[in-house]
């Protein structure tokens, strides 16, 4: 066995820890040369109360800040100035049209001086209202460029807002997280008995992990027949998810799988499991064959559960051929075909057949 230089490694992995400690501090009380705690402390309280007040500053800032800049621009003045242009507007076109009715009801005018003088007012009118509409619309680019120009600021300041928030979280978080160096440290330094041993037991617990890594992948590497082989070889239930297969073909019993049609690699599991189910029970309490005699009721309901196994009539003939019905004069056969005609029956009396009965 080859003997292990503890001092080199010893060596190896303290020049790790150095490259990966807060200031890559020399061997020794760790926590004590790297850390000062209560200045730490400070800084997280002084962070936390800070980071507190930003917060509540950053609550209906947007709202708040952008309700103030609007009133401080004006812009609500120019709002009732688009109003109040837009009613101009209006009571323009009114006298416009209420001019040119006018003029059409006049019972002295002829037609061509109805259409000369309508055309005049409305010509009138309409570069009145055409400037009104100029002005109006000037306003309007003005208000609308301004509610812009709000948003884009209020926005800015939001955003420097929420990075203060931002920056004091991440300073909080580097703090907690030398604190959390520092415990985790300290815990070391108070557990260990002595630098031999606490390198010894960091040597033997990575050769577990790699052990028990090699075995795993050793595990993973079998095919599932393989995993099959090893259990049979060493006693253990051969296949527990054909267990209840098994069980039902040892009530029957049947020890070759191969009558009821498995093949190959299944029959083979199904045996094996059928010979470890039989070494389980005690002997002289193993069932050798099915019951003998039952009555008409409990062999159908045992033939309606043999269908969920998707058995076929002829293995169940083969199974209970033998078997005496007490309360009937029909024979197995007889009442597995009438059970088999239930069950496949198509249209709406087979429908009504299966209706009343359970488990078809």
């Amino acid at each position: 066995m080859a003997v292990i230089n503890w001092e080199e490694f010893k060596k190896q992995f303290q020049t790790l820890r150095d490259s990966i400690s807060p200031g890559n501090a020399s061997a020794g009380d760790l926590s004590a040369l790297t850390f000062d705690l209560p200045t730490l402390q400070k800084q997280i309280e002084e962070n936390t109360t800070a980071l507190k007040t930003a917060q509540d500053s950053l609550k209906n800032f947007q709202a708040d800040t952008y309700n103030k800049h609007y009133n401080d621009s004006g812009l609500n003045t120019m709002k009732d100035q688009i109003a109040a242009k837009d009613a101009e507007i209006t009571v323009a076109k009114q006298k416009r049209d209420t001019s040119i009715s006018k003029t059409r009801q006049n019972p002295y005018y002829s037609a061509a001086n109805i259409t000369g003088e309508s055309a005049e007012i409305a010509n009138a009118a309409n570069a009145d209202i055409n400037n009104l509409i100029e002005e109006r619309n000037s306003l309007a680019s003005q208000y609308n460029s301004g509610l812009d120009d709000i948003s884009k600021k209020v926005a800015r300041e939001a955003a420097d807002k929420q990075q203060e928030v931002d920056d004091y979280k991440y300073n909080l978080g580097n703090l907690q997280q030398q604190v959390g160096n520092y415990q985790n440290i300290r815990s070391q330094e108070l557990q260990k008995k002595s630098s031999d041993e606490q390198w010894a037991a960091e040597f033997g617990l990575k050769l577990q992990e790699l052990a028990a890594q090699a075995k795993s992948n050793n595990s993973s590497s079998m095919t599932e027949w393989e995993r099959f082989s090893s259990r049979v070889s060493s006693g253990q239930e051969p296949d527990p998810a054909l267990r209840a297969t098994a069980q039902r073909l040892m009530d029957q019993g049947i020890s070759d799988p191969a009558r009821m049609g498995y093949g190959g690699e299944t029959a083979v599991r199904i045996e094996s499991e059928l010979s470890w189910l039989n070494k389980q029970q005690p002997e002289g309490q193993q069932k050798q064959a099915k019951q003998e005699t039952a009555s008409e009721s409990s062999f159908r309901r045992e033939i309606r559960d043999a269908w969920k196994e998707n058995y076929t009539p002829d293995q169940l003939k083969q199974v209970y051929g033998s078997v005496q019905i007490s309360d009937s004069d029909k024979s197995p056969q007889q009442i597995i075909d009438d059970e088999w005609n239930i069950k496949t029956r198509g249209g709406v009396r087979g429908w009504l057949g299966r209706l009343f009965r359970a488990g078809v």
